[in-house]
């Protein structure tokens, strides 16, 4: 049974190209949309393949039945009359088993793609900085200037104030025909981009477009090859905060006694990394929408952890928006929160005051990270730590820096405070420390 006979029983499909054997458009049987759900039947040997560029889901007709009706690989084969070699090792689901839930383990991108979406990142942020609209607007949702550049927040205002057009090739992706004969380029709309920075790289990036032709055409975008790992900001912390929103994620990390997971659906579940960090922590808060869906989500969730709640927000939808209705997102944090981590808490406060009163501040951080920076810096002499209200970036003769320099600067927390608590504009080996 092809993908397209599949597809076409839950979803209705319109064929938009004569490409590779054909191309049919429509919603995704997972995420909805309006054409987001691509599927061409005569790849893979005639089997089909399909692709959602909103969620990722992808695969041929195997993968199809275990991503959208859950079965196990043979379970799927048998549905299909696929005879499995006993030769033939099974495959573990990436989904819902019998016997139990299997993360997914998601990869990065290319190397390629993530230098390309490293600039774009870089230059977005900076663009960001400077538009005290969006800013603003980003403010009113909990999300502070310190928020914004730790996470790289960026704007994508265009060329010309329309999206951006660049080939696929280039960022180290398949190039498809046209019905026109002629190569697709990869759309990269304006917008707020919002991109998940993983171990120091560029995993994803999505943008949320300021302006949409109707309620089909999806707010938010994906940009094509990148991973849709789970998004977990502060994985070192001990509690952690499950919403949809990335954006609400980006202004609950800011607060220091919590980390947050972003899941980007209420029906979505964590990756593998996310999934053993979760089971270790003291207590996971499942905000999730307050609805039917949200409650069908925090079943699955009371199942697999035992030490997770269900933490609606007290006004609003979501904390973005209680945020925006006056709520006090730290007190509404701190009552979720296990006594014995308050303690901890108050302990480390009077800790902090005691470091204060000392004459050199910074000696009450990461000495070793700010003296290993000091090291790099002296070792090469031309590397600015540009430190303005307008910018904050790393440049050897005009050129943005990576390397170590750039994970102490912008992945260290306690160095990136020091740093832009520095009086200097302009930071080198000479004056890091003063």
């Amino acid at each position: 049974m092809n993908v397209l006979t599949l597809a076409e029983s839950k979803i209705k499909l319109k064929r938009s190209s004569n490409t590779y054997g054909g191309e049919y458009h429509g919603p995704c049987p997972d995420c909805g949309g309006k054409d987001r759900f691509h599927v061409w039947p005569q790849e893979n040997n005639g089997q089909g393949s399909y692709w959602c560029r909103s969620c990722e889901k992808a695969g041929d007709n195997i993968q199809f039945l275990r991503d959208f009706e859950g079965l196990s690989y043979r379970e799927a084969c048998n549905r299909l009359n696929i005879v499995i070699s006993d030769s033939k090792p099974m495959q573990p689901s990436p989904h819902i088993e019998r016997g139990g839930f299997v993360p997914r383990k998601y990869e990065l991108p290319s190397e390629t793609w993530q230098n390309r979406a490293q600039k774009l990142t870089i230059w977005a942020c900076e663009n960001l900085l400077k538009n005290k609209s969006v800013s603003h607007w980003l403010l009113n949702r909990g999300i502070t200037e310190a928020g914004i550049r730790r996470h790289w927040l960026g704007w994508n205002p265009g060329e010309n104030g329309k999206d951006i057009f660049r080939s696929c090739k280039a960022w180290g992706l398949p190039e498809i025909i046209k019905d026109n004969g002629k190569l697709r380029a990869l759309w990269i709309p304006v917008g707020l981009v919002i991109p998940y920075i993983y171990d120091g790289r560029v995993a994803r990036i999505r943008i949320r477009r300021p302006e949409v032709g109707g309620p089909d055409d999806p707010r938010y975008y994906v940009l094509p090859g990148s991973s849709m790992k789970t998004m977990i900001l502060e994985p070192d912390r001990r509690a952690f905060i499950v919403v949809e929103s990335e954006l609400d994620a980006v202004m609950i990390s800011q607060y220091p006694q919590i980390g947050a997971v972003a899941l980007g659906s209420v029906s979505a579940k964590p990756d593998v990394e996310v999934h053993d960090v979760l089971r270790n922590c003291l207590q996971i808060l499942v905000s999730l929408d307050f609805d039917d869906p949200g409650a069908k989500a925090m079943q699955w969730w009371s199942e697999k952890f035992d030490n997770c709640e269900r933490w609606p927000v007290p006004a609003g939808k979501d904390p973005g928006e209680a945020y925006q209705l006056g709520v006090d997102i730290d007190k509404w944090i701190k009552i979720g929160l296990p006594p014995a981590m308050m303690i901890e808490k108050e302990e480390l406060k009077i800790e902090d005051k005691k470091a204060e009163s000392k004459k050199n501040k910074w000696r009450a951080i990461n000495t070793d990270a700010i003296l290993e920076l000091h090291g790099l810096l002296l070792k090469n002499p031309s590397v600015r730590i540009i430190n303005t209200p307008e910018r904050f970036t790393v440049l050897r003769n005009g050129k943005y820096v990576g390397g170590r320099i750039n994970e102490l600067v912008f992945h260290t927390p306690e160095v990136t405070r020091y740093i832009m608590e520095h009086p200097a504009d302009e930071i080198t080996g000479e004056n890091l420390l003063r």
